[in-house]
């Protein structure tokens, strides 16, 4: 019991600091999950984010329930599911209950401009860890490059690069064809690109166009509260899935749907990885399980890096509400005061190596203090 206690308390913790979606949550579970509690390690890691990316529900979600069944079997996988959705609850629906025009706070504004600055530094950080144990040869600096642009530049499925990658990494059984894999990964991946448009959407934003059909079929809510809902859930901690669940359950029905909305959209999503475990376990040490994860890895370190790429964008640029640049005048697209910073939590990273939460609050403070916006 106590070690489940400590579990759910963990994953709160960290879904408590996890601001901009399920990648941001990386540098996190590597302080507390990998190096503090040693409940994975940063392959099996990577095996989970890129398999979380490839089965239904949240990434964020999808992860905390596969390391808490790896240590603590279904005890643990619902104990760190609950935990890492726990803080969303409470702090979304005291803000649905008190705080009407959260997102319209200045001090709020400014303090997640510091905090995104913050997000890219430490997503970036865990890049580059990760990079080091998936890409191991040229046949796996294949795959990530390819992910990579593809993950930017096209609309690609993360889902379908990640299934590909996989079975890149079968068919070659895992050997170092680098220019060979690039060929082959190039293929797939432009007859990948037309096919499950339901699949188009990234994890977190999953849910988004099940409660504009909800909205037309039930009347619960209307499209503009479904904007605002957004707009508290991308400025709040935790899964943006389920902070909108949450948001919408406590619109309707108070504390009771606030309770009963999150819950139901994640326990699908845990049967299916509990599921996925038992398989895993049981054939993880099979070469064909092998090599998939190989390219797995790959993948899921360069989808990493583009959504580390997505957040910069918003956080070091000036950008319109469309998400384009106003190029009209160069210098002042720049958000300096943002970069400042950056490299500032850089060197502190590199120097002292502190927890995430720590530069986390130092940035949100400077935020505020020097008016990011």
């Amino acid at each position: 019991m106590k070690e489940l206690l400590d579990m759910f308390l963990t994953f709160a913790r960290i879904g408590g600091f996890t601001f901009g979606g399920g990648y941001a949550m990386l540098p996190m579970l590597q302080k507390e999950v990998v190096n503090g509690r040693h409940w994975a390690t940063d392959e099996e890691l990577m095996d989970y984010y890129a398999i979380g990316q490839c089965t239904p529900g949240i990434i964020a979600v999808n992860t905390a329930t596969f390391v808490g069944y790896k240590n603590r079997g279904i005890p643990g996988a619902i104990a760190a599911t609950l935990g890492v959705i726990a803080p969303s609850l409470v702090i979304i629906m005291i803000i649905a209950a008190f705080i009407s025009n959260f997102i319209e706070l200045s001090a709020v504004s400014s303090a997640f401009a510091g905090i995104r600055a913050c997000v890219c530094v430490l997503i970036g950080s865990a890049v580059v860890k990760l990079a080091k144990k998936s890409l191991v040869d040229k046949g796996a600096i294949a795959i990530a490059a390819v992910v990579f642009v593809l993950s930017l530049f096209t609309s690609v499925s993360p889902a379908l690069l990640v299934v590909v990658a996989g079975a890149i990494g079968i068919a070659t059984e895992g050997r170092k064809w680098g220019r060979e894999m690039m060929l082959i990964l190039g293929k797939l991946m432009a007859s990948a690109s037309s096919a499950a448009d339901c699949l188009r959407l990234e994890a977190d934003w999953r849910p988004f166009p099940f409660l504009y059909n909800i909205s037309k079929e039930t009347g619960w809510y209307t499209f503009n509260d479904i904007s605002n809902m957004i707009a508290v859930s991308e400025s709040t901690p935790g899964p943006m899935g389920v902070n909108m669940a949450t948001y919408v359950g406590f619109h309707i029905k108070g504390i009771l749907g606030g309770l009963a909305a999150p819950l139901s959209l994640v326990l699908p999503s845990v049967i299916i990885i509990v599921i996925i475990s038992k398989i895993l376990d049981k054939f993880k040490s099979s070469a064909i399980v092998q090599n998939a994860l190989y390219g797995l890895r790959a993948a899921s370190t360069a989808l990493i890096a583009a959504a580390g790429i997505g957040v910069a964008k918003i956080a070091f640029l000036h950008v319109g509400e469309d998400g384009s640049l106003a190029f009209s005048e160069l210098f002042s697209i720049i958000n300096w005061k943002a970069i400042v910073l950056s490299l500032a939590i850089w060197y502190g990273l590199v120097k002292w190596k502190k927890h995430p939460i720590l530069y986390i609050v130092v940035a949100a403070v400077a935020g505020i203090v020097f008016q990011f916006h």
